[in-house]
């Protein structure tokens, strides 16, 4: 017996009609290509804007104070390095180690007075914790390194600002916690701003750094002895 045909043909009117029940493979592609042209100006709209260049921060960031070397030695484990204690106001006196074996000599270093960075976190440098850096100017090749010094008059512990910061109010030139100044990275943001200008006076962003010597805001400048156009660090 012959068998029965079961599929039959569609008329052509119906073919027609079957896209619109059914759809199609093409549909969803461009339906798709569509959605996403018009989701891009609103993706744009959406976006967040160039990030501005941030302003440098500001000298105060630092706590910088001077300090009274009143012990120093030569590390025993590094032929460059002095370690010192060193008086900045506070209760005991700070140890700090310095790469400066090759540019002093140990009895130079005794009751000297430097200036301190006093907000950064403990390093450990060969072995000895070091608990604050020493500001000292550098020549352009690096073959003369020495200390920046306070004005005369300056007494440990006396804070070290920009001169425009120099009569503001303590609220004003509160430092960076420890904390920040390492997540923030800030002391290597401001040191291509630290530098001697021509005449040897430590500054900041082309602003001299001064101490106030007395309660009427009489300031001095800080200075390195012979290291003109240097950088600081």
């Amino acid at each position: 017996m012959k068998a029965a045909t079961i599929f039959l043909s569609l008329p052509a009117p119906l073919l027609g009609l079957r896209g619109g029940w059914l759809g199609s493979a093409a549909r969803p592609a461009a339906l798709a290509r569509s959605r996403l042209a018009d989701a891009a100006p609103a993706a744009r709209m959406c976006s967040a804007p160039p990030a501005e260049d941030e302003a440098p921060p500001k000298f105060s960031t630092l706590d910088v104070r001077v300090g009274r070397i009143v012990e120093a030695w030569a590390h025993p484990d590094s032929e460059k390095l002095f370690c010192e204690r060193i008086d900045v106001g506070e209760a005991q006196p700070r140890e700090i180690a310095s790469g400066l074996r090759a540019h002093y000599k140990l009895e130079q270093l005794a009751d000297r007075l430097v200036l301190v960075v006093c907000n950064l976190k403990p390093a450990k440098l060969a072995g000895f914790e070091s608990n604050g850096m020493v500001f000292c100017a550098s020549s352009a090749d690096k073959g003369k390194v020495e200390f920046v010094d306070p004005p005369e008059g300056a007494q440990p512990g006396a804070r070290v600002l920009a001169l425009a910061e120099a009569a503001a109010p303590p609220a004003d030139v509160e430092p960076a916690s420890s904390n920040q100044m390492k997540k923030k990275k800030l002391l290597e943001k401001m040191s291509a701003g630290l530098r001697t200008d021509a005449g040897r006076v430590a500054t900041y962003l082309g602003e001299p750094l001064v101490v106030r010597l007395d309660e009427d805001g009489t300031t001095g400048q800080c200075t390195a002895p012979t290291v003109a156009g240097g950088s600081i660090s």
